[in-house]
């Protein structure tokens, strides 16, 4: 978890490659649908395919049966967590940013998360913008307190991760990032005081979701955000459950 600029896909990929038994999502879907598939070609193309960033697998996956029926399974077995997306969608459409964008990112997560969860192949799938991080992108354009139990209802609903990492970044730092880099098409045709506003509802939201989630029990382990990667590797590894 974390704002955008924060570092968390840097974090992620680094913990892929140094955590013994991990894996990132998209490539546990990949295996997924290559040893069970139901879709022929998608089955084929990703036992074919080296990397989950692979352009034809990529394509093959967005048109494949796999991943509107891993959807499907998903929604019969959390209907809830749908329901409180759009229920938080509908109250906020007036003042909210991207709806149809983020519900896109939030439906690809449930189906991924459903494929790579039916048969585990690791001991820690890693899950970059996962559905906690998804509540932030859900509540965080202009959140204010009213919005708090709608993203309430939302936690409730999701699967409970065994652990959340934070990336605690400040906002300058998490703003000189994307601008060098480029902000996201959700807000980067805004004003640059709308794109500083959105991160600082970003950081609001992230703590509204972490305060939710100590209450849960859900195990945290915070990061510094602006330190190099390999600290936050040693912190992570020297707090995760074993």
């Amino acid at each position: 978890m974390g704002p955008p600029g924060s570092g968390k896909t840097t974090l992620a990929r680094a913990l892929v490659g140094s955590l013994r038994g991990a894996v990132g999502l998209n490539d546990a879907v990949r295996a997924a649908v290559g040893a069970r598939g139901e879709d022929g070609l998608a089955r084929s193309v990703a036992r074919l395919s080296r990397s989950s960033s692979s352009r034809l697998w990529r394509g093959s996956y967005a048109r494949s049966t796999d991943r509107f029926s891993g959807l499907a399974r998903f929604l019969g077995a959390h209907p809830q967590t749908l329901e409180t997306v759009l229920a938080g969608q509908r109250a906020r459409v007036e003042r909210d940013l991207g709806q149809d964008l983020v519900l896109g990112w939030v439906l690809n997560l449930l189906a991924r998360y459903q494929l790579a969860t039916e048969s585990p192949d690791s001991d820690w799938l890693v899950i970059d913008e996962g559905f906690c991080q998804r509540g932030v992108a859900l509540f965080s354009h202009g959140f204010v307190p009213l919005d708090r139990p709608l993203l309430n209802a939302y936690l409730d609903t999701i699967p409970r991760p065994e652990v959340v990492i934070v990336v605690d970044t400040p906002l300058e730092v998490c703003e000189d990032r994307l601008t060098k880099r480029g902000w996201s098409e959700r807000v980067r045709d805004l004003h640059i005081d709308q794109r500083r506003a959105f991160l600082a509802d970003a950081i609001s939201t992230g703590k509204a979701v972490t305060d939710r989630l100590e209450a849960a029990g859900t195990r945290l382990i915070w990061v510094d955000g602006t330190t190099p990667i390999q600290d936050s590797l040693r912190t992570v590894a020297a707090t995760l459950p074993t």
